[in-house]
């Protein structure tokens, strides 16, 4: 999604075409033209209309057109330089009463209102999500807090292994959902990473032998894959992703063993530092009395935190011979509460079912990039139509220019591509061993049917000029951009629908820290009160 300096960029460059296009209704000078127009723009487009100023006034047009294209990710700056460098080149003609470069500045205005629409309204629907996601884990920690204040007896989910492991997990689902969310609303530009380290350890001899002998059991997969990665603009290679992918796991596994050996270390801790619940000594002591039973609860604790054989008995006796309580009642019931503590106590340890979670854990972690990449994946197919039908606005754009041709527009595609980029890509670099032989290789490649008419025109070209070759495209080029509204919208609003539900996650997982400690204390109570009416 677009920054806001982004978009008023884009604003602005809004202002300039329409400038540009006055002035030379004028003068019919392009130079002259972008020069008149640079005045009352934002500091970003002014300088980017200086420089294709430069661009297109200097000696070697070519030239400066590949070092400025070099230096920035706008398509739409560049089509505008291709657009006025043309012009520059090769003079301007009418078609149908029109001046061509008046006729495509226009479209190429139109191509650029579509896009700042499309991200306003991206913009307004995700905030509100974004928003919901991230500001509903902000009060956790309040919320322990405030539970702990209000009923003393929930400190053992809050301040304990339970409350612990809660927190951590609406943490990491909320950061992944996040995640999620940032993917749907935004298509970024591909940028090509070198994964050094996966390469250096790629290049480890058991590793690669490991590698090696994974890719060979999986080939057929891993060249599917491997496609899926090329399509989504991803630089990292199957073999990279399948190493990445273990030691992704392998940190899962070492990350769940230790932070479920710390709960029990804070588990541990909170029964030798904490007591709150004394909710059952009512009636027995006063005020003045609870710290000294709170000391004492822990003093004993502490004391026999380490012997096996002992029991309640042994406890009380203790507790008489020291003398510092005398009430038969309040000794059994402090001798009882530190016998369960310390059957807790030496009962924190790491047990088999949690190294069956960490495995669990582990397993999940290692197909998450692989979940992620088809993730991808999904969301640029849903882009597909929109992306044909602005290439098609392109096209119409270039195709009545005489010094066009078909490798020139397939650069121009590619410029603007995002699902498709892959593809024009090999098609460009296979083009000059053979053209016709590259475009029935690219059509071969996709899959999706209205992409095909676009190679089949292409291939035309081949024996008719490409004006004629794209007549169906002039004569239907208002629907293009009608269409490509209509499919922005609903494309946007399925992004929306997905992202929506999504975003509540965090929120039903907060009010369960909320209210699950909650209930869990109500049923505990209830048990309490039946016991105690049974024993009356």
């Amino acid at each position: 999604m677009l920054t806001r300096s982004e978009r008023r960029m884009m604003e602005d460059m809004l202002i300039f075409i329409s400038n540009v296009r006055h002035n030379y209704y004028i003068n019919r000078m392009i130079d002259d033209a972008i020069f008149l127009s640079l005045d009352g723009l934002g500091v970003e487009m002014k300088a980017h209309g200086d420089k294709i100023y430069k661009v297109i006034t200097s000696n070697d047009i070519k030239e400066q057109i590949l070092k400025y294209n070099a230096t920035i990710n706008n398509k739409y700056l560049k089509m505008l330089l291709s657009l006025c460098s043309g012009i520059m080149e090769f003079s301007d003609k009418k078609i149908n009463d029109q001046y061509l470069f008046t006729s495509n500045l226009e479209n190429l205005k139109k191509e650029i209102n579509i896009e700042i629409l499309k991200q306003k309204k991206l913009s307004y629907l995700f905030s509100g999500i974004t928003f919901v996601t991230i500001a509903v884990i902000t009060p956790i920690d309040a919320i322990g807090r405030f539970g702990v204040a209000m009923m003393p007896e929930l400190s053992f989910f809050y301040n304990g292994r339970p409350g612990l492991i809660f927190v951590v997990i609406t943490l990491l689902v909320t950061i992944f959902i996040y995640f999620l969310n940032n993917r749907l609303k935004e298509s970024r530009p591909i940028i090509y990473r070198e994964h050094k380290y996966l390469r250096k350890l790629e290049s480890i001899k058991f590793i690669r032998d490991i590698l090696d002998n994974y890719m060979d059991k999986n080939y057929g997969k891993m060249l599917k894959l491997e496609d899926t990665l090329k399509r989504i603009g991803e630089s990292i290679s199957a073999r990279q992703l399948f190493l990445k992918r273990i030691i992704v796991c392998v940190i899962t596994l070492i990350t769940s063993i230790f932070f479920l050996s710390y709960t029990h270390h804070v588990n541990r801790k909170n029964l030798l530092s904490d007591v709150n619940d004394l909710s059952s000594y009512t009636g027995i002591i006063n005020a003045n009395q609870k710290e000294n039973v709170k000391a004492s609860i822990l003093t004993y604790t502490s004391k026999f935190k380490e012997e096996k054989n002992l029991n309640q008995e042994d406890i009380a006796k203790t507790i008489r011979a020291d003398r510092i309580f005398f009430n038969a009642n309040l000794i059994d019931m402090i001798a009882q509460e530190v016998m369960g503590r310390l059957a807790k106590y030496q009962n924190e340890y790491f047990k088999w079912y949690e190294l069956l979670l960490s495995i669990a854990a582990a397993i999940v972690s290692y197909h998450l990039p692989l979940m992620m990449i088809h993730f991808r994946k999904k969301i640029l197919q849903m882009n597909m139509e929109d992306e044909v039908n602005q290439f098609n606005s392109i096209i119409y754009m270039m195709m009545y220019n005489d010094h066009i041709t078909v490798k020139n527009l397939l650069e121009e595609l590619e410029l603007f591509a995002v699902v498709f980029k892959k593809t024009l890509q090999e098609c460009i670099n296979d083009y000059n061993s053979g053209d016709i032989e590259a475009l029935l290789r690219m059509k071969e490649r996709e899959s999706y049917t209205p992409f095909h008419h676009i190679v089949d025109n292409l291939i035309r070209c081949d024996i008719i000029s490409i004006d004629q070759a794209f007549d169906e495209i002039s004569a239907d080029r208002e629907s293009y951009h009608e269409r490509r509204k209509q499919e922005n919208e609903i494309s946007v609003q399925k992004k929306a629908d997905i992202a929506k539900p999504l975003s509540w996650i965090p929120v039903c997982l907060v009010m369960g820290y909320l209210i699950l400690p909650l209930i869990i204390q109500s049923v505990k109570e209830l048990q309490m009160f039946s016991e105690a009416v049974q024993n009356l």
